[in-house]
């Protein structure tokens, strides 16, 4: 695979690297070595169809292979395409039920579903882009893996300063970036690279970081990464990083082989540099990054949730529960929240997220329509196949005319007393189906038909 670097990039990293430079350019020529995570979130999650043999050393659900998109296990949420460098940043963020995460830099949510499903629907993620378009990208794939602890906002970094002061237990800042990294992966991705291009990115970074050092709590950890090579925008930056907030400094984390120390000469010297960890492609088995974790001081500040709920009215709770009752094995209510004609079973109820543009809050559940309640594909996508009254099986013929919007036509009237059924294949949920008759009709979104 030719990749056409330029001459200012071949001189930058040979005058940094000496004769290496020239086994990272050969490096950047190769493929990429693609891999996935499993969903721990899902009823028996490993039951998937790609080879488990190629464990990722360092994820407990991550291994080497390639995925197919349009797969059963990739439609349910069992599995997510993520390359194994990136694995490693949720790895060092080591988020828990008991957190509040921040995700600020999100989409498309590779980092953000890792960490939701390390938090087994437990604490509160908040996954954050501010590129609108991209934001809805980071929605459908949080979606797709049954996450319900999480609360995807569109807005820049400064939105929330004011709002979530000394907030977050766990900051991530997958920072935009210059992206050399990448460039095996995504060739085109060299045509916007120039000197000039660092130089912005580094920048803002710079304004992000300072954003996030209010954002987190004493006592909080950061993790900062980027899927760039450029000292600029990583070593250079957390050294300016320590020096303005002497509050926060570098944790030690393990290297495992073929990952490599921070680059101190690369920046002012600071010998806790080290502390950082790199990624070249040329010893490691993965694409281009860098990432650190921090800590800030001090104890943390305990911030009790203003919380807001005005609950359901009277009839909109009545047919929620009569759906529940004919369709589902039970139901809690929890967190309800009603958004125009929507209902959800919210991440949080805190007032500080007033103001800000939230594409989801939590799970959404469906949709009141003239006097009736629909069920939306996020719910069965969260839910497991023994909360439901009814799952039916479909073969592979019936799944592939679903799929393309067709409905089902069965052959003999089952014993189906519900009109809300989960379906299902290769004992995976993917989507809703509504009985009537001897058919099943086609509910799955337009937008996700193949």
């Amino acid at each position: 695979m030719k990749v056409d670097l330029s001459n200012d990039f071949k001189e930058k990293y040979r005058n940094l690297m000496g004769d290496r430079a020239d086994s990272l350019f050969e490096s950047i020529e190769q493929a990429s070595q693609e891999a996935f995570r499993l969903n721990p979130l899902k009823a028996n999650y490993k039951n998937v169809s790609y080879s488990l043999a190629q464990p990722i050393p360092y994820s407990n659900i991550g291994y080497y292979g390639a995925i197919n998109g349009n797969s059963i296990d990739h439609l349910s949420g069992y599995v997510y395409s993520q390359e194994p460098s990136a694995m490693y940043v949720t790895e060092l963020l080591d988020p828990t039920g008991n957190d509040k995460v921040l995700d600020l830099c999100a989409a498309p949510g590779s980092k953000t579903t890792y960490i939701a499903s390390k938090m087994a629907s437990e604490g509160l993620l908040v996954s954050n882009e501010i590129n609108p378009k991209r934001a809805k990208v980071l929605s459908s794939n949080i979606e797709r893996m049954s996450i319900t602890n999480t609360v995807v906002t569109n807005n820049s970094p400064k939105d929330f300063e004011k709002k979530f002061n000394n907030f977050f237990d766990k900051v991530l800042v997958d920072a935009p970036c210059s992206g050399e990294g990448m460039f095996r992966k995504d060739p085109e991705s060299v045509k916007y690279w120039s000197l000039d291009y660092v130089e912005q990115c580094a920048n803002r970074q710079q304004h992000i970081l300072d954003s996030t050092y209010k954002l987190l709590n004493q006592g909080g950890t950061l993790v900062y990464s980027t899927c760039t090579f450029s000292p600029e925008e990583n070593e250079q930056n957390v050294a300016w990083f320590l020096d303005k907030y002497p509050d926060m400094h570098l944790v030690e984390v393990k290297k495992f082989p073929g990952m490599e120390d921070g680059r101190p000469e690369w920046a002012n010297g600071n010998p806790e540099l080290k502390k950082t960890l790199r990624m070249f492609p040329d010893r490691f088995n993965g694409e281009g990054h860098f990432m650190c974790k921090m800590v800030k001081d001090g104890e943390p500040e305990e911030l009790r949730e203003r919380q807001i709920n005005d609950g359901l009215k009277k009839d909109d709770l009545q047919l929620v529960q009569k759906f529940a009752k004919t369709n589902l094995n039970g139901l809690t209510q929890n967190n309800w929240l009603k958004i125009s004609d929507f209902l959800y079973q919210a991440a949080s109820l805190d007032n500080r997220f007033k103001g800000l543009h939230i594409l989801r809050n939590g799970l959404k559940l469906g949709e009141f329509k003239k006097n009736r309640f629909e069920p939306d594909i996020a719910w069965i996508l969260a839910l497991k196949p023994d909360e439901l009254k009814t799952v039916y099986q479909l073969d592979q013929e019936q799944f592939e005319k679903y799929l393309h919007g067709e409905s089902v036509i069965l052959s003999d009237r089952p014993d189906f007393d519900n009109k809300w059924i989960g379906l299902a294949y290769q004992d995976k949920l993917f989507s809703w189906g509504r009985f009537s008759n001897k058919e099943i009709k086609n509910v799955y979104p337009k937008g996700l038909r193949r």
